[in-house]
């Protein structure tokens, strides 16, 4: 395993990303400065102070991340745990990048498209709801050419996620299409049950969605937030690993929520 000038590695990952002209939550790209050489760099869904004691035990020079450490509506002082954070980073001269809407809307690895293969749908059977469903177009529908028995899209879920996903089963139980949104989609049931899938997969619910999935006899599956935003964020990872030859180190951590 080698190493590369930190210039050149955002060379290549601005672009592969495709970051320019984001409107995003959050600044794309480098948010901490550290050195100028990476050789080993660490991945993981979400910035916290346990991530960052990982980089650091495994000698890290850069951490990247899907949810950095600063949002358009946080608090814009750096105190708290956010001083740790930070402080940890620049005395240690790591890295780290945060990649949010890019890595969302990826055409090769967004968390979406990762998990419709990841269970099974053909990558030519996954294509972007129609333009005219505004809000959902970070989603992807996946369609089963054969399609699937609910139990089997759940347990394929739960085989790809490692994890026990809840759901509400009041829908058929042949399901030929699914539209997967990672992370907070609750929100947009709605617009989804418009759209006409037999499924939906995302990472949360909330207290009313049990209700509207009854009465709409819908088929709806919630795997967490952070476990939904977990593939692209490897897949990022091994794409580093292949390109550069260096290390890539993918710091899991147990999330429900």
């Amino acid at each position: 395993m080698g190493w590369i000038d930190r210039s050149d590695f955002e060379n290549w990952i601005y672009q592969y990303m495709g970051i320019s002209g984001f409107s995003d939550y959050l600044p794309n790209g480098l948010q901490v400065e550290g050195t100028d050489r990476i050789s080993k760099v660490v991945t993981a869904v979400s910035i916290n102070r346990h991530v960052i004691e990982e980089a650091i035990k495994v000698g890290a020079e850069a951490i990247i991340v899907h949810h950095g450490l600063f949002w358009k509506n946080d608090e814009p002082t750096v105190t708290l745990y956010r001083k740790q954070r930070i402080k940890l980073l620049l005395e240690n001269e790591i890295n780290l990048y945060a990649f949010h809407l890019p890595l969302d809307i990826h055409p090769e690895i967004s968390h979406n498209r990762m998990i419709l293969e990841g269970i099974g749908v053909e990558s030519s059977a996954i294509t972007p709801p129609p333009p005219e469903f505004s809000g959902l177009e970070y989603g992807l529908i996946g369609r089963f050419s054969r399609g699937i028995e609910f139990k089997d899209l759940v347990s394929a879920l739960n085989s790809y996620l490692e994890v026990d996903s809840k759901y509400f089963n009041f829908g058929g139980e042949r399901v030929e299409t699914v539209l997967v949104v990672s992370g907070a989609g609750r929100t947009l049931l709605d617009k989804v049950l418009n759209l006409g899938v037999d499924a939906y997969i995302t990472g949360d619910a909330q207290e009313n969605t049990g209700y509207i999935c009854k009465e709409m006899s819908f088929n709806y599956i919630y795997a967490g937030h952070y476990n939904t935003e977990k593939p692209g964020i490897v897949a990022l990872g091994d794409k580093i690993r292949e390109i550069f030859n260096i290390d890539v180190v993918f710091i899991s951590q147990s999330n429900e929520l």
